[in-house]
């Protein structure tokens, strides 16, 4: 049998197969997000969570806190200018440089990581940016799990109930069918149905 040196051609992805891979990283990333930062206060959320919350999980996760989402795409766009930008240039100023040379030894394997880095734009960004976000969400989630157990939050809502009654209330999160909320008598995560219990949710003003 002769041996083929030929290589298989690569496939490549059009526009639309790329965003719906997009949005289904994006789903995995809202999810996993989500039961991360509700494990904090001991809630697991996927037991009430609708389809359509999941559905709607990466929408969820880059509108919860728009300081958090700005944070985000500008940390994500200056890493890019980084490793995708800047590195490849530099590298390829100073090649003929002894004292680069000097730094790098392998010449030939800088190179092959470079146009290996070049291939994977798309791979490295979805991880940096999956770390980068969970790594926020925790250490949100573990700063107000602290805050409670310490009683060291405000109240941010109001919740008005069906029978016209009302309470202040911390609401930790939110979905199509639960609000999880504590108050400053119970510092435990209550679960509350919105259908058929809740009136009116008042947000407090600051």
């Amino acid at each position: 049998m002769e041996e083929s040196n030929n290589k298989l051609p690569q496939y490549q992805y059009n526009l639309q197969e790329y965003l719906s891979l997009g949005y289904v990283y994006l789903v995995f990333l809202g999810i996993i997000d989500e039961v991360i930062f509700y494990n904090f206060f001991g809630v697991d959320i996927l037991n009430y969570s609708g389809i359509s919350d999941i559905l709607m999980a990466p929408i969820n996760m880059l509108i919860i806190d728009i300081r958090i989402f700005i944070a985000v795409v500008v940390i994500m766009f200056l890493a890019y200018l980084f490793y995708f930008k800047l590195m490849p240039a530099l590298h390829k100023r100073g090649k003929d440089q002894n004292w680069y040379q000097k730094i790098m030894k392998d010449m030939d394997k800088a190179d092959a990581k470079f146009a290996a880095m070049q291939r994977q734009t798309l791979l490295f960004m979805m991880v940096y940016l999956s770390c980068l976000f969970l790594g926020i969400r925790i250490g949100y989630g573990y700063k107000m799990k602290e805050r409670i157990v310490q009683g060291e939050f405000k109240m941010n809502h109001t919740l008005v109930f069906n029978d016209n009654s009302s309470r202040e209330v911390r609401i930790i999160g939110q979905n199509s069918l639960y609000v999880f909320y504590v108050t400053k008598e119970q510092r435990e995560v209550a679960i509350i149905p919105i259908s058929g219990n809740i009136k009116e949710i008042r947000k407090t003003p600051k």
